[in-house]
């Protein structure tokens, strides 16, 4: 009896201890502002979301505004930090818009005009005016706030930089409005993205003519993009639309690849590539030579498709940039591994030396040179460097 008391007791000193230790904290995603609206006459809240340097340094973020921010705000925030984390975007701020329940969608159809000026006047001249904001600037709507950022494009086609629409609706009636806008704008050159899926009826309907009109009388300084999903539902929609617009929008900032060799040579090859990096320059400041990454991208896609040619060709031309001696080891000894798949000792054999002396605490190339000559049949110096990778293991191991 007393044994099972004590147990009980030491049971219960334990998971106290384990919850004693268990610390519990508010997560908080941004901040909430307030807004006197004197144009919709009523107060407004927004959410904003500012990036993790933005304490740090001086710098001026592009900004994204989300229509119905109840609901998208923290997507776009989720978005920002996958974007940033493998380096898709730059950084930006980001401004959710509430929406009342009791609004349903008055705002984006009735009072649209009204409630465009009041984003202009209430509360985009409140964040430049009190955030470090560029001139960046793209919003994002999704139903019939899609239909309301198409407004928006109408009727205030410089306000934003982009205006990116998820199943806009109602798309059709802003036909004739859109067609007066670029006719009458022969060199317009913001960015439309619009989307819907295939089994959406009448907004597909309408996305679909807006694409048509598009196609036949869009100017060529004009971005547009018309994307059909297959399989999305109409809630599901906005999600996927935000990822895609977003990356649209900022194309030229990630580093350059191709999935298959085939994809490199049908966009035209390296040509593409030292045009592609140029304008990357031109827009984000990044240096215009290509970088390690685009470099080993594009020669190890050569090597999957087991082309020799394209590969060697490849490595001759990036060879003068001294990529090799910046690349992680094991992509590196994957180069040289090629040239010993394809007999070319030689070549492997200054590689993998190259490799040894770079980097002296990695066995990958001693093991290789051990490959190499093994390959040539000088058993001795193979045997060699097969006994120096072994014992810089085991150092290496303890």
């Amino acid at each position: 009896m007393h044994s099972k008391f004590f147990f009980f007791i030491l049971i219960s000193m334990l998971v106290q201890t384990t919850y004693s230790q268990i610390i519990k904290t508010n997560t908080n995603v941004g901040e909430t502002i307030t807004l006197k609206s004197e144009i919709l006459k009523e107060n407004r809240e927004i959410q904003i979301f500012l990036p993790d340097s933005y304490q740090e340094t001086d710098n001026t973020y592009p900004v994204l505004y989300v229509l119905d921010g109840q609901r998208y705000f923290l997507h776009a925030v989720s978005l920002h930090k996958t974007f940033v984390g493998f380096r898709q975007t730059p950084e930006f701020i980001i401004v959710g818009i509430t929406k009342k329940q009791s609004e349903r969608n008055r705002n984006f159809s009735s009072n649209a005009k009204t409630f465009l000026n009041a984003i202009e006047q209430d509360i985009i001249q409140y964040v430049d005016t009190n955030y470090r904001t560029s001139e960046d600037r793209l919003l994002f709507g999704w139903a019939y706030a899609g239909g309301f950022t198409i407004e928006a494009l109408i009727n205030k086609p410089n306000l934003f930089n982009a205006y990116i629409a998820a199943s806009p609706f109602p798309a059709s009636e802003k036909i004739n409005a859109v067609d007066s806008l670029i006719s009458h704008n022969t060199n317009f050159d913001k960015l439309l993205y619009f989307t819907s899926d295939i089994n959406e009826g009448v907004v597909r309907d309408g996305t679909i003519a807006l694409n048509e009109l598009l196609i036949n009388k869009a100017p060529e300084s004009m971005r547009w993009n018309f994307r059909e999903f297959i399989g999305e539902e109409h809630i599901s929609t906005p999600f996927s639309t935000l990822y895609h617009g977003m990356i649209t929008y900022f194309e030229y900032y990630p580093e350059l690849q191709f999935n298959t060799l085939k994809e490199f040579l049908n966009a035209g090859g390296l040509e593409s590539v030292y045009s592609y990096y140029q304008k990357r320059a031109s827009r984000y400041g990044f240096p215009a030579e290509l970088s390690d990454w685009t470099m080993f991208s594009i020669t190890r896609n050569a090597m999957r498709a087991d082309d020799f040619e394209q590969f060697d060709k490849l490595v001759n031309t990036f060879q003068p940039t001294d990529f090799m001696s910046r690349l992680r080891v094991s992509r590196a000894c994957s180069i040289a591994e090629f040239y010993l798949k394809h007999k070319q000792y030689d070549r492997a054999i200054d590689l993998f030396n190259l490799l040894a002396e770079k980097h002296p605490n990695a066995v990958q190339p001693l093991y290789g040179l051990g490959d190499t000559y093994k390959a040539l049949k000088k058993e001795r110096k193979s045997s060699l460097y097969y006994k120096k990778a072994e014992k810089l293991s085991k150092t290496n191991s303890n």
